[in-house]
């Protein structure tokens, strides 16, 4: 392994590697070299020929007043360290190789750079990107592997690598943590054993909002401020800022959706810490939820809802309920339901204004309504032309079918028992929407389970279906529903299209209005 101080020898090492064929990794650091950092060289050395990693404390990403006269340097113990590894070269240039009198040109990131640790650390950004581009352009890596733990900096690095051009393809690796959950940092050397354990509340405010995403939280006010109050468990920690962002874009989040970032920054004390948490499905690794978040696409709009781990909290409960396993006539597991569809068909939940509820889910999976994208048959037809649209595309634009259960009966009527044991989870789906204004309730079974159990009146004040759909064979009202925050919704009851005998004229032009 060969120590590196001047730019001419490094070019002349990677020239060498090039002329030979061989693949170049670059492992980027400050030095004061950790498990997070030897992760990094561990990666690198599975993927790349050659591994070069730069040990430099630069001058220009600190801002006046942080540390960096006093930031930690070791390169004796640097150098030692990476040996162990057999990587082919240490490049450990001084201040003065990397920015020779005269040095004046500098790389500006851009918006995503002025925010979070640019805002707090004015220039911070500007110095990283002029760095990370000098090193690329010394060094002329295939890869450059970094730590999630900087996550923003990731992704100021990924824009810069697209917006010019350059060749070289970043890897990122997962947070590496102590046993006792901090993130590992070179500044953690910082730290007395008191300041150590109230730093500890950084990553228990993630772990919070992990769970709570989890549990199906998607309010992402909501999980901040139960990270905030985790955090204000410790009198030494003083919050820089909290915020659930988008991967790509580092905009705020106001719902949560899978690979979203959670992103902390406090000060212990005088000591400035950063930590994040992907927030994703439970059971997935870190490396998924990584992945997770860098194939994310950029939300189009503020104002688009996009499902997440919400809904995928619904679908899990559903996908898992065997409430009704005592009931001889339910034919169990639940298998076809629109939240299992909800992703591929609903984009935006914004868009839903109406949802149709049937009696049950088919007998045959492969003839239910979402796994067939709305193929007609004798049921859609005449669902189409109950509610106005032509087809599954116009459907979903506006509506979602569900059931007043979710699983199949054979019974001629659906038990009580049954649509009791489903409405949480009719209630759970029929939440995810937030511009819900109209429930099409389809036939007698569904209309008894939404009187009933959805709108909990007594079974003595029912009317018979038959006589409260009279004259016209359909009826509405109009409810305040409780759990969709006491908004006023409509109600559309109607005879079942295809079962019994008699059918109810078309919603369309009640539906719009």
């Amino acid at each position: 392994m060969r120590l590196i101080t001047s730019v001419s020898e490094m070019k002349a090492l990677t020239r060498e590697a090039r002329s030979h064929g061989k693949s170049i990794g670059l492992v980027p650091t400050m030095g004061a070299l950790h498990k997070g950092h030897l992760s990094l060289i561990r990666q690198a050395k599975q993927q790349c020929d050659v591994i070069v990693a730069s040990v430099f404390v630069n001058p220009t990403q600190f801002g006046p007043g942080e540390d960096y006269e006093r930031y930690p340097r070791n390169i004796d113990k640097d150098f030692n360290l990476l040996s162990s590894y057999n990587i082919d070269a240490v490049f450990a240039p001084s201040a003065e190789e990397m920015y020779p009198e005269g040095f004046q040109t500098f790389v500006e990131p851009g918006p995503l750079g002025k925010i979070y640790e640019g805002a707090s650390r004015p220039g911070h950004f500007r110095g990283v990107a002029t760095i990370v581009v000098k090193l690329f352009n010394i060094v002329q890596p295939d890869m450059a592997y970094f730590g999630q733990k900087d996550f923003q900096q990731t992704v100021v690095i990924r824009r810069l690598v697209e917006d010019l051009n350059m060749s070289v393809r970043l890897v990122l690796c997962t947070i590496v943590r102590d046993e006792d959950g901090l993130a590992i940092s070179s500044r953690n050397a910082y730290l007395k054993p008191a300041q150590r354990k109230s730093a500890l509340s950084l990553s228990r405010s993630l772990r919070r909002a992990v769970e709570l995403a989890h549990s199906g939280q998607a309010d992402a006010r909501k999980i901040l401020d139960e990270m905030r109050r985790v955090l204000r468990t410790e009198s030494r920690v003083k919050i820089d800022y909290l915020a659930i962002v988008d991967p790509v874009s580092l905009e705020k989040a106001s719902q949560v959706t899978a690979g979203m970032i959670a992103l902390v920054a406090a000060r212990v004390d005088r000591v400035r810490l950063i930590d994040n948490a992907i927030l994703g499905p439970a059971g997935k690794s870190p490396e998924e939820l990584l992945q997770m978040a860098l194939s994310a696409p950029a939300v189009t709009t503020t104002e688009a809802r996009i499902p997440g781990i919400a809904a995928e909290a619904v679908v899990h409960k559903i996908e898992s309920c065997r409430d009704c396993a005592a009931i001889s006539t339910i034919l169990l597991p639940p298998r076809e339901f629109m939240g299992a569809y909800i992703k591929r068909d609903y984009p935006d939940l914004n868009s839903v204004q109406t949802a149709v509820i049937g009696r049950n889910a088919t007998a045959r999976p492969d003839n239910s309504f979402y796994r067939t994208s709305g193929r007609p048959n004798r049921f859609v037809t005449a669902l189409y032309e109950l509610v106005g649209v032509a087809d599954f595309e116009e459907f979903r634009k506006r509506f979602i079918l569900t059931d007043i259960i979710r699983c199949h009966t054979s019974a001629p009527k659906v038990p009580d028992k049954a649509m009791h044991n489903c409405l949480r989870h009719l209630r759970n789906e029929l939440s995810l929407f937030p511009n819900l204004e109209t429930l099409a309730v389809l036939g007698e079974d569904a209309y008894l389970g939404v009187q009933r159990f959805l709108l909990e009146r007594d079974l003595d004040s029912i009317q018979p279906f038959s006589q409260f759909v009279e004259p016209n064979s359909w009826a509405e009202e109009q409810v305040e529903i409780s759990f969709l925050n006491n908004r006023a919704v409509r109600i559309f009851y109607c005879h079942h299209p295809t079962l019994g005998y008699q059918r109810s004229p078309s919603l369309a032009s009640a539906l719009v209005k």
